[in-house]
């Protein structure tokens, strides 16, 4: 039993394997010590059965996004292949501002849910060996060593989309503004009312995703440190720790 696992025990609130039950009889003791491999048990059980919800839910809010970006899309193909007229030319510059603040938002999502189901394999990590031995730590590799992390691919594939749809936006700005020029002897400060909406759409695309990239957090409680091991950082070396969450009453 390693030190990170005894505060691993601690903080979950469960004795860990092998640790005396207190009981004056033998009996008493026995029991205590079967409701507390029971409760570890009920932890691992329930830790998996989490992370496979939060799988499921990593790739239903993955499909969610796509569709949406696919959906906003569609609409400026639609409209720019249009030669009615008739369709707001300042309109594809909106929708590719939604679209940047939506593969944004997607990426961010996806960052989180990853987060989630790290936590439960984290949990998995430390229950197991009891019930199941090194099952969950133990990967074989084969002759062409660790491939490529699913969801890692579809993460770097949203932000790829993100910078994809901040060129759209150029591209949409570009031919609603046709005269904008860096030139300073042509600017003007009496800017027509397709410049302005133009600016605010950019505007909505840059307070969007930083609105959306705050993070915020309503949980509350203590940190516990672990005191094996540390983690690099770009920031400096750091160990890892749990957040003891507590009732907000």
């Amino acid at each position: 039993m390693t030190t990170n696992r005894d505060t691993y025990f601690g903080a979950l609130g469960l004795s860990p394997p092998g640790a005396k039950s207190k009981g004056t009889r033998r009996t008493a003791a026995g029991e205590s010590s079967d409701r507390e491999r029971d409760a570890r048990l009920a932890a691992l059980t329930r830790s998996h059965e989490i992370r496979q919800f939060e799988i499921e839910l990593y790739w239903k809010r993955a499909n969610y996004f796509w569709l949406l970006q696919g959906a906003v899309f569609a609409a400026i193909g639609l409209i720019w292949r249009d030669a009615s007229g008739l369709i707001p030319s300042l309109l594809p510059v909106g929708l590719a501002a939604l679209g940047a603040v939506t593969a944004l938002a997607g990426w961010l999502s996806s960052q989180g849910s990853k987060f989630w189901q790290e936590n439960w394999e984290h949990h998995i990590d430390m229950l197991e060996d009891e019930f199941e031995g090194r099952l969950h730590k133990t990967a074989y590799v084969g002759k062409k060593g660790i491939r490529w992390s699913v969801s890692g691919v579809n993460d770097r594939l949203a932000l790829c989309f993100w910078i994809f749809w901040l060129f759209v936006l150029l591209v949409a700005t570009s031919k609603t503004n046709p005269n904008w020029t860096l030139d300073p002897h042509k600017l003007t400060l009496c800017p027509t009312g397709q410049e302005v909406g133009t600016i605010a759409c950019w505007l909505f695309a840059i307070g969007g995703s930083l609105y959306i990239r705050d993070r915020t957090s309503d949980m509350h409680g203590k940190d516990v440190a672990y005191p094996e091991g540390t983690i690099e950082l770009k920031q400096g070396d750091v160990r890892p720790y749990l957040f003891r969450r507590e009732p907000k009453i």
